[in-house]
């Protein structure tokens, strides 16, 4: 019985560190993506004056 809670509960646990791996990933690349843009808005805006 405690064998097989404790291999659900490492599998639940490799799932969930996953899971947050890809969550901020997804996230950093996000933010990334929107200051490149940003940057680029500005340097346009300046460009453009």
């Amino acid at each position: 019985m405690t064998n097989i809670k404790a291999s659900a509960n490492s599998t639940y646990k490799k799932l969930a560190v996953q899971w947050l791996n890809e969550a901020l990933y997804f996230l950093s690349s996000v933010v990334l993506a929107d200051s490149f843009v940003l940057r680029n808005r500005q340097l346009l805006v300046a460009a453009k004056r």
